[in-house]
């Protein structure tokens, strides 16, 4: 991992492509992640960071749809804070945290992840 990971960031930088990259490279050794995606949009001038995670291997979503898995979707806004602000309705909750460097979004979302229950959706 570059030295990113351990200095304090602010939602430009962390918007950054090689910031996003080194994000998805830690969370894709997560093992109970099966599908992920981490990517940047820009509200009111500033970017918001997004990172959409999925338990279950796209085959096994019904009907091929990315809702119909166990997902979760994180955004990192400008105050900087950890925010799920979707998910299945199986899975548990996240609360929102104050995050400051590449290491803290990847330790907060393994977290989540593997606290999370073993469960089928029908």
């Amino acid at each position: 991992m570059s030295s990113l990971n351990t200095l304090q960031m602010d939602i430009m930088t962390l918007a950054q492509q090689s910031t996003l990259d080194e994000i998805q490279e830690s969370l894709e050794n997560v093992i109970e992640i099966a599908e992920l995606s981490v990517w940047y949009f820009y509200l009111g001038g500033m970017p918001s960071v997004f990172v959409d995670i999925s338990l279950d291997n796209k085959e096994n979503w019904q009907n091929g749809i990315y809702q119909n898995s166990r997902y979760s979707q994180f955004a990192i806004h400008q105050d900087m804070k950890l925010e799920q602000i979707s998910k299945h309705y199986l899975l548990g909750k996240h609360r929102k945290c104050k995050i400051k460097t590449v290491q803290d979004v990847v330790a907060k979302i393994k977290k989540w992840a593997e606290s999370q229950p073993d469960c089928v959706i029908d």
